[in-house]
């Protein structure tokens, strides 16, 4: 598999990268293609990917209608919108440690790099590139994330609106906070939603 393109769960995907570094994950998708090695994502893609290689074979016709005789969605490709945001906190840089649980605690309110940085005593150039090596994502992306899980579990568990949402953590333009979701989930929060909540 080494330089081949591959997926696995979401939830292992950085236990493969430090296991197996040549080859090319891609654990946002649900079905990776590399001719003669198929890859599902999850416990269940094995339908999806039954479904993918009727489609490849008998064309797109007959894998619809065994997608409807067997109650499978077609055309599911990305395993985004359930994957859990993980935290990367298997590091050992304790400042970073701390700036990460500074910003979790405080996500809701604006967060001032330059302030964060001092807090943990650092420039903010030495900050940024600390926390990027450390976590993988800049400080920025990282609170990003955190904000858009945070989002996901209100969307999952109240009745709240998305407009109420946004506010609650932390975006006043609700466009923007659109925009920031569907980066990172794959889809927009009303599409969550409805996903989560079929009947809503």
């Amino acid at each position: 598999m080494n330089g081949k393109r591959a997926t696995t769960h979401w939830g292992f995907s950085e236990l493969f990268r430090t296991r197996y570094p040549q080859v090319d994950l891609r654990p946002e998708s649900l079905i990776t293609d590399e001719g003669t090695l198929l890859c599902g994502g999850g416990a269940f893609s094995c339908f999806d990917l039954s479904l993918y290689l009727v489609e490849r074979y008998c064309g797109f016709e007959v894998a619809a209608q065994c997608g409807k005789s067997l109650l499978l969605d077609m055309g599911r490709t990305s395993q985004v919108p359930y994957a859990v945001f993980e935290y990367q906190k298997q590091h050992k840089d304790w400042q970073i440690l701390d700036a990460q649980t500074f910003m979790e605690k405080n996500y809701p309110r604006q967060v001032n790099l330059d302030d964060l940085a001092a807090g943990v005593g650092m420039s903010l150039r030495n900050f940024k590139r600390r926390f990027t090596r450390a976590t993988g994502d800049s400080p920025l992306t990282y609170l990003q994330r955190f904000r858009v899980e945070a989002a996901k579990r209100l969307i999952e568990n109240t009745p709240e609106s998305i407009s109420e949402i946004c506010y609650r953590i932390g975006y006043e333009d609700i466009a923007f906070f659109r925009r920031i979701f569907k980066r990172y989930v794959g889809v927009t929060p009303y599409e969550y939603r409805k996903r989560i909540h079929p009947s809503v």
